[in-house]
């Protein structure tokens, strides 16, 4: 027998009994630690237990889409009520975008075991923007309540449980960058050009449909451009034109500017994972040119959210700067359709444009040629304006003219005095100014244009001796005013002959002598008469001079 494999047979049912102690003591260990964690579960159950506040959250689903929702709803109710509204989280974190409908905060309650209790409820709107997991258990909650002891405000912070939302790529939809779900994205674009400088010329507008379908717009007629009020611009607006197929390159010329508007129109998805639709060509290795006439001047992107989707527009303003060829980029769109369980793709062509090369400088030959065309009427000029200068001087055309405006102006002043319509304006003015001395003196010079008989005569010689009665004094038969006399408004004695009525206020005085002013109508028709009067009392009155005439 050999003793070396005896002893070796042997070694296996020495080990047994230890290995059975080791197992024991394995077991007896894993009890223990059981044990434990379920007195600390029974432990915080009982606190929990304890606790008047409870706390329900639900999430569903809790599984989705990127760009799908799901609602989170939590829950706060107590024994008594809520002196002070509860204070919930905002659960804001990068890539998950949360909102709140128009009733998501509601009252509610609730019976606990027989007895209501009473809350208020949250609904969170979780709409996840891209793949991942999203824990949504950091957030507490700050709750006031009524103690059921004594009905005073206790309060009582709580701490959400753990929640997660996780948000995965179809498989149909891996591979999409960026990702977008929707059931149907309609793409259009309008194009409005305006033209420096250009009155009475349409540009190149249209709309393009769906699924890169292009609707493009043809050159309208002359008529329809609408001119606005820019010095120089030619404004055009855009139009619907349902006309498919390629109609040409945009002819630009330096300082026209095309404005390109995009609209994305999406159903059934979020309008928020809508990419930029007009982001500027990337330049390909070498290229320096890409847009080299035209200078890119995007616009902030509109974005309106609906119940069902929403829509993007996009608005870029392109001006041409220096001539040359270049293109509108296109616009492509892949999304995933979550009905078909596929991809699809839709797209605007890109827009060729052609700018024409602003006008060169003229050539010396060019300046040449307008100097020679220029000369000979402007030496014409000259000869004329020194023509006519000299005729000026020579002929004193401009001393006859002068001489014979300032004895029109002469005569006309005669024949304004002769007549007394002088005179009758500077009475007026005297009696505006109530200057007393000065209305008797300009009367004196007016006295001799009126008919003596005349009654325009006898009424103002009246009112005049009535109101110098009653600033002078009635002592004297015809008052006349010292030189330096002006009436400053006092009161005056005596009793004027005024028809017995007694003092006469003297404002009154002056406005009845304003009335009593002859008219101008009355100074012409008493005029020819007057003379004639004058003329047969002189020669009554005068007989000497009648002989001077005859002897002389």
């Amino acid at each position: 027998m050999n003793p070396r494999r005896v002893s070796r047979a042997s070694r296996p049912g020495k080990s047994a009994p230890r290995l059975a102690g080791l197992m024991l003591l394995s077991l007896l260990l894993s009890s223990l630690a059981l044990t434990s964690t379920l007195c600390s579960a029974a432990a915080t159950a009982a606190d929990t237990s304890s606790s008047p506040v409870r706390l329900t959250v639900e999430l569903e689903p809790q599984e989705l889409a990127p760009g799908d929702s799901a609602e989170l709803r939590v829950q706060v109710l107590v024994p008594t009520w809520m002196p002070e509204p509860v204070t919930f989280p905002s659960l804001d974190q990068p890539g998950l975008r949360v909102t709140l409908g128009d009733r998501a905060t509601t009252p509610t309650s609730q019976r606990v075991d027989g007895k209501t209790w009473s809350g208020v409820s949250r609904r969170y709107r979780l709409t996840p923007l891209s793949a991942g997991r999203f824990e949504l258990g950091s957030g507490s909650l700050e709750v006031t309540y009524a103690s059921p002891e004594d009905n005073s405000p206790t309060q009582q912070r709580l701490t959400l449980p753990p929640v997660t939302l996780t948000a995965r790529l179809p498989e149909a939809a891996e591979g999409l960058e960026p990702y977008l779900s929707a059931r149907d994205i309609e793409l259009t674009q309008t194009l409005e050009i305006v033209r420096a400088g250009k009155h009475g010329e349409n540009g190149k507008n249209g709309e393009n449909g769906k699924n890169g379908e292009q609707a493009q717009g043809q050159k309208g007629d002359d008529g329809d451009a609408d001119d606005t009020e820019n010095a120089g611009d030619d404004r055009q607006s855009p139009e619907q034109d349902g006309a498919d197929g390629d109609s040409g390159p945009i002819e630009l010329e330096a300082g026209d500017s095309v404005t390109r508007t995009v609209t994305a129109r999406l159903s059934g998805g979020s309008a928020l994972l809508l990419p930029d639709l007009l982001s500027a060509p990337a330049k390909e290795a070498g290229d320096e040119t890409a847009m080299a006439p035209l200078g890119v001047y995007p616009e902030t992107p509109r974005l309106e959210e609906s119940s069902d989707g929403g829509t993007r527009t996009d608005r870029v303003t392109y001006v041409a700067e220096t001539g040359g060829k270049s293109s509108l980029p296109g616009v492509s769109l892949r999304w995933y359709d979550p009905e078909s369980d596929s991809l699809e793709q839709a797209g605007l062509a890109p827009l060729e444009v052609s700018v024409s090369a602003p006008r060169a400088a003229r050539s010396a030959e060019d300046w040449s040629r307008l100097v020679l065309g220029v000369l000979p009427w402007l030496l014409g000029l000259v000869l004329l304006v020194s023509l006519t200068a000299w005729l000026w001087r020579r002929l004193a055309i401009g001393a006859k003219v002068r001489a014979d405006w300032q004895y029109h102006q002469q005569q006309q002043r005669q024949r304004r005095e002769a007549s007394g319509v002088a005179g009758l304006h500077r009475l007026k003015r005297s009696l505006d100014a109530r200057d007393l001395v000065a209305v008797r003196r300009h009367w004196e010079a007016l006295e001799p244009h009126l008919d003596s008989n005349s009654e325009a005569r006898a009424r103002f010689a009246n009112q005049l001796d009535a109101l110098c009665r009653a600033c002078l004094g009635p002592d004297r038969e015809i008052a006349k005013p010292a030189a330096g006399f002006r009436d400053t408004g006092g009161d005056g004695g005596g009793d004027g002959d005024g028809g017995g009525d007694g003092i006469d206020n003297k404002e009154s005085l002056w406005q009845r002598l304003a009335q009593a002013l002859p008219s101008a109508r009355e100074l012409a028709s008493s005029r020819p008469a007057n003379r004639q009067l004058a003329h047969d009392r002189l020669t009554a009155l005068n007989p000497t001079a009648q002989v001077t005439r005859r002897n002389a």
